[in-house]
């Protein structure tokens, strides 16, 4: 694929393609729905939970206005966009956004840069947003406007993929996502974490003797933990956020408040070493090389590796290439409820 390319229905004459925010579990849901409303539409995932590539076969101004005024229950930010690029996770990525975009703008616009970043990178979104805009003020004669802006520049990243858009502000539409939960209050497991942790368990024939202890990093809300409690005789669950009340409750259970990085020296050995953090793999990986020196030789190690493109091997291999000075005996298996990841089993050799 070229650096540069666009988008497939962007470069035809007619249709339009659109960024389309949803309920993380209900993307199947929110795809009936977009496809029921406009007819011949097509709804791709992104990998990245909550967040849907929709190609219709209308205008803008007509799919906005189809999806602004229907009634919708799935359905909650929605952004124009034209083309797509590959990026890196560096700033010399903003200029290249630049060169797409220069010659849109009138000088008597007044514009606005929208940015949404996915993923791991050297700037942010708010870096990405003054940069292009001070490049697009100076190059054209436009004028930001934060306020009221008259044209929208829409730049929604995933990882190393950005989509572009230059739109009239009124094609921008946020609906209230009507539902979001799976579960009523008091009845949802958490997340799907107590499945994943389980299918894991049981696909690497890991078996937690009532003496093991465990160390679960980016822990919360605790399902992980929950499941692991249930069968160890400590574990220690780290996690800046809050774990839920009644995994808090758990005697066996020790939060530890900060983040993975910031593990004190003196926290003991572990006879397992869980890892569900949503990182890009090599940072997810390299935390990993952290932890090893707590987790006993010979111990067991699980991490998620998260799909942040379509290239899950690369994703894949880049952990494994990082993580293989402190581990060995490497296995990985795609399980049922993590479709947007690979689960890896690990020893500490």
């Amino acid at each position: 694929m070229n650096s540069t390319e666009t988008c497939r229905s962007c470069s035809a004459k007619t249709g339009s393609k659109f960024i389309v925010t949803v309920p993380a579990g209900f993307e199947r849901e929110a795809k009936r729905e977009i496809t029921g409303l406009i007819s011949g539409s097509k709804v791709h995932g992104t990998f990245f939970k909550g967040n849907l590539l929709v190609e219709s076969s209308l205008n803008d101004a007509e799919t906005v206005t189809k999806l602004r005024e229907s009634e919708t229950l799935y359905l909650g930010r929605i952004f124009p966009v034209s083309t797509k690029i590959v990026i890196t996770p560096e700033k010399d990525s903003i200029p290249k956004l630049y060169d797409l975009l220069k010659g849109k703008l009138k000088p008597k616009d007044s514009f606005a840069v929208r940015c949404q970043r996915r993923g791991t990178h050297n700037f942010s979104s708010g870096d990405v947003e003054r940069m292009l805009g001070a490049k697009l003020e100076e190059s054209t004669g436009a004028t930001v406007d934060l306020e009221h802006p008259k044209m929208v520049v829409v730049v929604q990243i995933f990882q190393n993929i950005a989509y572009l858009g230059l739109t009239d502000a009124e094609n921008l539409v946020v609906k209230p996502i009507r539902v979001s939960k799976k579960y009523a209050k008091g009845e949802r497991p958490f997340t799907r974490a107590e499945h994943k942790i389980r299918e894991a368990l049981e696909t690497f024939n890991i078996k937690i003797e009532p003496d093991f202890e465990v160390l679960d990093i980016g822990a919360a809300p605790g399902g992980w933990t929950k499941v692991l409690a249930s069968s160890a005789t400590r574990v220690v669950a780290v996690d800046p956020a809050a774990l839920g009340p009644e995994v808090e409750r758990l005697p066996n259970v020790v939060h530890l408040c900060c983040r993975a990085e910031e593990i004190p020296c003196d926290l003991g050995m572990f006879d397992l070493v869980t890892n569900d953090m949503n990182l890009a793999p090599a940072e997810s990986a390299r935390i990993m090389l952290n932890v090893a020196a707590h987790l006993k030789k010979g111990g067991f190690a699980l991490m998620t590796v998260k799909f942040v493109t379509r290239n899950r091997k690369k994703h894949v291999e880049e952990a494994i290439q990082i993580l293989k000075s402190q581990y060995g005996n490497f296995k990985t298996r795609r399980l049922p409820h993590n479709r947007f990841e690979t689960t890896l089993f690990m020893l500490r050799t």
